[in-house]
């Protein structure tokens, strides 16, 4: 179940529940209530693409694209540090507009930037909740989510949020406006304010991953500066072997380092190697030097140069 090809999906922690990340060229759906955090996760889907050198197709159904840059800015999520045209990052969809671009535009596009042999795409649709009410059936709902899957999928990995209309503190999520959406996808992050306090005030749980052995239960989320948001999977750390760090940047870190060694450019592969040796130490003792080396490791500028 879990020898498909992934990507990191950015998020701090849901990596580990995903057991390596999101499956490549899959459809992923972040749905939750208004203020739970869905948008920060599709930025910070965008800021670890970039790192990534991935393409970005980022449509934005409601907000501007300069609302969004400053969203992530205030979370210390530093798109604007390493994308070379910014400003044409994201692009807005105006709501008039909204039923010619996902029938006709959206394919159309689709298929030119296939024929562009690009590494790979990362999709992000913020939030789906408009397109699905210019087709209030189920019917007509399937029929066209399935199209623009189909298109979308081939050019690369969809993440899409879909807004929750329970009211504060639910927790039931197979209401009409989210059962089509839930359905399609290949994997469900289900996020909650449940207004509780304390360490359970914002919860994560992964509903469904196809192909996956994923992680179940309710885990702890919280907005941080700097990854926008963190998972706490403390609770499942010790069901991982092998892993001499119980921190979980250095789980995904050692994914990423282990993916890179396999890859034809032998630039990378150096990377991976030098990589590998220095994280080698940590294996053996866990001291400040050791976590200061995974900061290192994880600051883009630092990668920057390392590729250099």
């Amino acid at each position: 179940m879990n020898n498909s090809e992934r990507i990191s999906s950015g998020i701090e922690g849901l990596d580990v529940l995903l057991q390596g990340g999101m499956i490549k060229n899959s459809i992923n759906s972040i749905v939750g209530s208004s203020g739970t955090g869905k948008t920060t996760f599709a930025l910070a889907y965008v800021y670890q693409g970039l790192l990534e050198g991935d393409h970005i197709l980022y449509l934005s159904f409601e907000e501007p694209p300069s609302k969004l840059m400053l969203e992530a800015e205030s979370l210390g999520i530093k798109i604007k540090e390493i994308a070379k045209n910014h400003d044409d990052l994201i692009h807005l969809v105006e709501s008039e507009k909204i039923v010619e671009f996902m029938t006709n535009i959206l394919p159309a596009l689709a298929q030119k930037l296939k024929h562009k042999n690009l590494k790979h795409t990362r999709i992000i649709l913020d939030p789906l909740t408009p397109i699905l009410w210019e087709f209030p059936s189920e019917k007509d709902q399937r029929k066209v989510l399935t199209k623009i899957y189909h298109h979308l999928s081939s050019l690369g990995t969809v993440l899409q949020t879909v807004e929750e209309p329970n009211a504060f503190g639910q927790t039931d999520i197979g209401s009409i406006e989210t059962r089509v959406p839930i359905y399609l996808s290949d994997s469900v992050v289900h996020i909650q304010n449940l207004g509780l306090g304390g360490k359970y005030n914002r919860t994560c749980k992964i509903v469904k991953s196809r192909r996956t052995a994923h992680h179940e239960g309710i885990y702890p989320l919280s907005f941080s500066y700097g990854p926008g948001i963190v998972i706490d999977t403390s609770t499942i750390k010790d069901n991982i072997k092998n892993l001499p760090s119980q921190d979980f940047r250095y789980i995904e870190l050692m994914q990423k380092v282990k993916a890179m060694s396999k890859d034809k450019d032998p630039k990378k592969r150096i990377i991976a190697q030098i990589a590998n040796n220095l994280l080698g130490d940590r294996q053996k003792n866990e001291t400040k030097d050791n976590l200061e080396l995974v900061n290192a490791l994880t600051d883009p500028q630092i990668l920057q140069e390392v590729r250099k």
